[in-house]
């Protein structure tokens, strides 16, 4: 193990067997996704790597599941290597800290090219990376690794607005391409949307005269529009290697279905409330899931349940007071700057609020109705905020007129809106009782509006000049977002990630090639009481008939539903597949050979592990792979090859029949008996089955996916096209 401290919220694995233990964190569900599905993904995947193999399919979940295709694995960003260059726990931090800086340094790039100052620029870029809605989704990496890129994306737009150029285009696309790339398409898709509605702002809005702040026209708009189209084609052939296996995935995938009236109002029950307006001044106004004593009581737009992440709308006091200064002074600084960013904070409202907007791409986008919360949209928030504030601060420090008045009227809308949410917010409070400390933030936050308004009253009066003054307003964003958000992530020690037990080394030891099969029942908001939860055995390297993905094949979850006897899933996460009834027959038929359970079950073989959890043996266990002759005489297996995308297997049987394997039929396997290509059949409606003649037989499955294939021939296309532009740049500077 290593020493020190990493990343990775791993306490909360205190709640489940066998590392359950007494002193336990409070209970975060979305948090416990970071220990729960990206750990195991990104050790499977580093592992992978280090054994020169690209990891497409993972055959320790759901019986065998595309890997590439979970959009979130992220096997081919550039990010994620330092993943295969450090161990998986170690790197959590590094990769969290290298993406905070690059959301901040590419926002001070991006109002760097407005001619802002270096401060204001540096203001904005503290406001974006540290905002609530960063802070609450670090310990999922694909969130932050994908919204980083957002102000490099729109200045590239800009960069290519100013002067349309092959190498500038090409610049665009590969910037998009590694947004996408990144991991989260629900966020890549919300970046890639803002690109072009930033370039249809620049297009469509001319500029005034001339001046540092006006960039030079297209002298076309076709072509500046071609450019864009191009880039977004080149980002996404450079990320097609990721996206069309997940694509395909998602037609087969157990949310996949038609968009419905009911559909939609499912979707946009669980968008932002509106009474959540009132955590833009009051964070912690419905509690917060670190804190045990005032632990998060909000509420959806719908009344269920709600993660604190989800509905992340604050960017600290003085980042709206700046925000709101900017906007009163908009005809001074220029609509052409400013009005883009307020219709940006707009838009994401009205997304994150489940609004017509959310309608308008549930019902025409494809594929935008299995997307995640709407409340997710709320990074454009997080970031039209960011750069409003730090048009405010550019104007107020550098503005000779001292707009008193101006400020006045910033303050009192801010205010006007907190008091407003403060006596609407407990109408949409959990079960319609406020955090009993909800107001105990009060104060605090009082003092820091008094002491905000009183600076930036005191710049604009022209009381407080100088450099020494004009810096306030950034250290009170910076000392804010900080304050706010420092104590909501967890660490842990190393040696609490996923530590190995005993029972864990003689389970796999005894299941071999086999699988074991957790029953599980339930995942209570409050905290689980679970064996070996999904996910967990991919870190062991045991196969494992359970799993939670966002997207996994609809075919395994209806065997599963068909296995427990009603809904695998437990209603409170829908991407968890559970295993519910031990004495179904179509367990053996899994290729599961034991059983883990909390509570005593009617099964033979019972071994009390002493690590809070019981084992049994499956009756009639006949493994993952099986074969049978027509007529009865004997027939045997043998274990040749067992890695995730090869498996060899010897068949000896007195007779014809047939080869039964327990792993997901899925496109892309491939089937050779002797070196003969033979197709692959259906076993209970999921697994592979071949027929086999009699005597001794080589068999062996394959997974190439022609989804990966084409994605990698387009994404090699645009990797040569970027090494010419790249030459050709440095030719020409020669």
């Amino acid at each position: 193990m290593f020493a020190g401290r990493v990343f990775v919220p791993a306490t909360l694995l205190h709640y489940v067997s066998p590392w359950e233990q007494e002193a336990k964190p409070p209970w975060n569900p979305l948090m416990y996704d970071s220990v729960g599905q990206f750990y195991p993904w990104r050790h499977f995947a580093a592992a992978e790597l280090h054994a020169g193999r690209i990891p497409l399919w993972n055959p320790y979940q759901f019986c065998g599941t595309p890997f590439v295709a979970n959009s979130q694995s992220a096997v081919f960003y550039p990010g994620n290597l330092l993943y295969w260059l450090l161990p998986t726990a170690t790197a959590a931090g590094p990769n969290v800290i290298l993406h905070l800086c690059l959301a901040g340094w590419f926002t001070f790039a991006f109002l760097r090219s407005y001619r802002l100052s270096v401060g204001a620029a540096v203001l904005g870029g503290v406001a974006f990376a540290f905002s609530g809605w960063q802070v609450s989704w670090l310990s999922l990496p694909t969130f932050l690794c994908t919204s980083c890129w957002l102000p490099l994306v729109l200045l590239c737009v800009r960069r290519l607005f100013e002067s349309p150029s092959w190498r500038r285009t090409v610049a665009l696309g590969v910037v998009c391409g590694v947004t996408t790339l990144a991991g989260h398409l629900q966020i890549a898709f919300y970046v890639l949307l803002t690109a072009i509605l930033y370039a249809c702002w620049l297009a469509a809005t001319k500029p005034r005269g001339t001046g540092p702040n006006r960039p030079a026209h297209p002298a076309s708009r076709s072509r500046f529009a071609g450019s864009v189209a191009a880039s977004l084609l080149l980002g996404g052939m450079l990320a097609a290697p990721q996206v069309l296996p997940s694509l395909e995935l998602s037609k087969r995938s157990h949310r996949a279905a038609p968009v419905s009236a009911a559909g939609f109002q499912q979707y946009a029950a669980y968008a932002v409330s509106p009474a959540s307006l009132v955590t833009l001044v009051l964070p912690d106004y419905y509690g917060n899931p670190s804190d045990p004593a005032e632990p998060y009581v909000g509420a959806s737009r719908g009344g269920a349940y709600f993660n604190f992440s989800e509905g992340a709308l604050y960017v600290g006091i003085p980042t709206l007071l700046l925000a709101a200064f900017a906007l009163f002074r908009i005809r001074q600084i220029g609509t052409r700057e400013l009005g883009f960013f307020g219709l940006l904070a707009i838009l994401a409202l009205l997304l994150a609020t489940g609004s017509f907007v959310d309608a308008l791409l549930y019902f025409y986008m494809p594929g935008f109705g299995q997307s995640g919360s709407p409340g997710r949209a709320l990074v454009l928030w997080a970031f039209a905020l960011s750069c409003l504030a730090a048009f405010g601060y550019e104007k107020l420090c550098h503005d000779d007129a001292a707009p008193v008045k101006t400020v006045t009227a910033g303050i009192a809308v801010v205010a006007a809106v907190a008091v407003v949410g403060i006596l609407a917010g407990p109408s949409a409070v959990f079960k319609g009782a406020a955090n009993p400390g909800a107001l105990a933030q009060l104060p605090r936050q009082s003092g820091l509006f008094l002491l905000s308004a009183g600076i930036l009253m005191g710049l604009a009066s022209g009381k407080l000049r100088g450099t020494r003054y004009a810096i306030l307003p950034l250290v009170l964003v910076a000392v804010d977002l900080l304050a706010a958000g420092a104590s909501y992530n967890l660490t842990a020690s190393a040696s609490d990630v996923y530590p190995q037990r005993p029972s864990l080394d003689s389970l796999k030891q005894l299941a071999g090639h086999d699988r074991i099969m957790p029953v599980n029942h339930g995942w209570s908001f409050a905290g689980p009481r679970a064996v070996l939860p999904p996910n967990g055995a991919m870190v062991f390297g045991l196969r494992d008939v359970q799993g939670y993905d966002s997207l996994f094949p609809g075919q395994y979850k209806a065997f599963m539903n068909a296995l427990s006897g009603r809904d695998a899933s437990p209603p409170e996460v829908g991407n968890m597949v559970f295993a519910r009834d031990p004495s179904s027959p179509l367990v053996a038929r899994a290729g599961v050979r034991y059983v883990l359970s909390r509570q005593e079950l009617p099964l033979p073989g019972r071994l009390d592990t002493g690590e809070g959890y019981l084992r049994f043996d499956v009756p009639g266990a006949v493994g993952r792979a099986s074969t049978t002759a027509r007529d009865g005489r004997p027939a045997s297996v043998e274990w040749l090859a067992d890695d995730p995308d090869v498996v060899s297997l010897r068949v000896t049987s007195a007779g014809p029949g047939s080869l039964t394997l327990a792993d997901q039929r899925y496109p892309g396997w491939r089937a050779s008996v002797d070196g003969r290509p033979t197709p692959i059949g259906k076993a209970d409606d999921v697994f592979r089955s071949i027929a086999v003649d009699g005597g001794s037989h080589i068999v062996r499955f394959t997974y190439e996916p022609a989804a990966f294939r084409t994605g990698l021939y387009l994404a090699c296309i645009v990797m040569g096209t970027t090494a010419a532009a790249a030459v050709s740049r440095r030719r020409s500077r020669t």
